[in-house]
């Protein structure tokens, strides 16, 4: 006997509304107890020679970033079949995350100022020769000058890419990226003349560059192959990673970085939706099956998470710095 079909959307949606609040069980942790050396894996290393350039010369913060992931993308195939799930988030707002990051980048510049480092606003990189020069050439892919009051910069993956480089989650292929606002930057988007350009800028105007970018995803996909079926769960999970780059005058590229990626509470995750699901026309037509959810976040609940983690996670870069000194 056939269940009908009002019934089986009925008993879909209780099982996935099992699935979500089961994962909403986790609570929020004291993030300025935690330990992310340790349980992250922090490594540093920085050489004798970086050191006394850290000490000599001014420190210049180049570049501070937090890119928010806004679309994810989560797979699981056999041999024969294939299911995909696309999930965005909602209900967090630009103007308290701006203000996060705002606040977030005054933290670090008091806690480099703790550390005994010298900090640099930016004029000194500014007007140097070898900027000037690079601001009067006007490369699209290079940004000097003063973030202003720009907006955030969207960002989706490239046809050639599978998903956003660099995301724990490693299923991102939108995000959003804030930086803190009317504060002197000087980077280039071009990964291929990354290096050459932090290398010149820090040596020609003798100062220390720091850049940090935090990365952060909202969703997690729990894939699994059954006997005769492949499944595809998706379920709220902040995820962070962190892309931190210290460069010294004399040309080095110094090792900080933390292997493990940081995983958040769910406390924040208000209910995950269905929007679409092509099961139908899948099996009909001998498709990959694919399923659109969007996942609601309590926007308060949302910040003061990310911003307790982000907080104490640079603490702990600075930290990690300041023990090499």
């Amino acid at each position: 006997m056939k269940t009908p079909k009002h019934i089986n959307m009925r008993l879909a949606g209780i099982f996935l509304m099992f699935i979500f609040s089961s994962c909403l069980s986790y609570s929020q942790a004291d993030w300025s107890s935690v330990d992310f050396t340790d349980e992250y894996k922090g490594k540093f290393k920085i050489s004798g020679g970086s050191a006394k350039r850290l000490k000599k010369y001014p420190l210049f913060v180049s570049d501070y970033a937090v890119s928010q992931a806004t679309l994810m993308k989560g797979s699981e195939t056999s041999a024969t079949k294939g299911v995909f799930s696309e999930v965005s988030i909602e209900g967090l707002t630009q103007e308290s995350y701006q203000q996060m990051v705002n606040q977030l980048y005054s933290e670090l510049i008091k806690e480099l100022e703790s550390a005994g480092l010298t900090i640099d606003k930016g004029d000194r990189v500014l007007r140097s020769d070898y900027v000037q020069k690079r601001v009067s050439k006007d490369k699209d892919n290079e940004v000097i000058g003063s973030t202003g009051n720009s907006e955030p910069v969207a960002d989706k993956k490239n046809v050639t890419e599978g998903t956003l480089p660099g995301y724990g989650a490693f299923a991102v292929i939108r995000d959003l990226t804030f930086r803190p606002q009317d504060k002197n930057v000087c980077y280039t988007t071009n990964i291929i003349k990354e290096g050459n350009f932090d290398m010149k800028v820090s040596s020609k105007s003798e100062t220390n560059l720091l850049s940090i970018n935090f990365m952060v995803s909202f969703a997690n996909f729990d894939g699994g192959r059954g006997y005769k079926d492949v499944k595809l769960e998706t379920e709220p999970a902040l995820a962070i990673k962190a892309d931190v780059k210290l460069i010294t005058t004399n040309g080095s590229f110094n090792k900080v970085y933390y292997k493990k990626t940081v995983w958040g509470g769910k406390d924040w995750a208000t209910n995950l939706s269905k929007v679409n699901d092509n099961n139908g026309a899948a099996q009909w037509l001998g498709l990959a099956r694919s399923a659109g959810y969007v996942m609601n976040a309590d926007n308060e609940k949302y910040i003061s998470e990310l911003q307790a983690i982000l907080s104490a996670f640079q603490k702990d870069i600075v930290r990690g710095i300041k023990s090499e000194l």
